[in-house]
């Protein structure tokens, strides 16, 4: 009876060792395709900015190592949007004007994961590439920008993916942005983003 017990608990142990410390089988480990499509909340880290707004975002990616991920992200983030009241010059009536600023990043991204248990991942990330800015400002600025551009920037994030259902899961993601205005000036933005996540093997 006593040796039944101590190798049950042998076993058990071992479990729980091996299934924390182990690869993460049917998570994102090496010659899978990993999919993110996420919802996010970005703002701008400019003074003259207005409140942030939500947009939508897809990173693809393939599983090099059990821990390094190369892809693709694309996006649409809108950074600034604020509703504006004006008086119409023709009619001297009141008119609201909504005043967005919206983002649409271009880049390559590597991600390096660290699997801290069969469902549980967490990881770094960094990429680079073209920032499309697209203004609706009826005229104004916004941290010197004034018009539509292409602008190249690079973006660092930390973020958590759970796999609930061994090649599905969800993710939570921060990002920090940063790319140049074609008058040289840095402008910035920071993001949360909850991920919807695919294993593609």
């Amino acid at each position: 009876m006593k040796t039944r017990s101590l190798l049950t608990g042998v076993l058990l142990t071992i479990f729980i060792v091996l299934s924390m410390t182990g690869a993460a089988f049917a998570q994102a480990n090496s010659g899978k395709a990993v999919i993110h499509f996420g919802g996010s909340y970005s703002q701008s880290l400019v003074d003259d900015a207005g409140a942030g707004f939500f947009g939508v975002d897809l990173y693809a990616g393939k599983m090099i190592t059990n821990e390094l991920c190369l892809g693709f992200h694309v996006g649409y983030d809108i950074i600034h949007n604020e509703s504006i009241d004006l008086i119409d010059a023709v009619t001297h009536e009141p008119v609201s004007f909504n005043e967005r600023l919206g983002v649409v990043p271009f880049l390559v991204k590597a991600k390096y994961y660290l699997t801290l248990s069969p469902m549980v991942q967490v990881y770094g990330g960094a990429g680079g590439g073209v920032y499309r800015v697209v203004p609706s400002f009826g005229g104004g600025e916004i941290g010197t920008i004034k018009s539509s551009a292409n602008c190249p920037g690079a973006a660092l994030s930390i973020g958590l993916d759970y796999w609930f259902l061994l090649t599905t899961g969800v993710g939570f993601e921060f990002e920090y942005h940063m790319f140049n205005v074609p008058d040289g000036d840095m402008y910035s933005y920071w993001q949360v983003r909850v991920d919807y996540g695919i294993i593609k093997f």
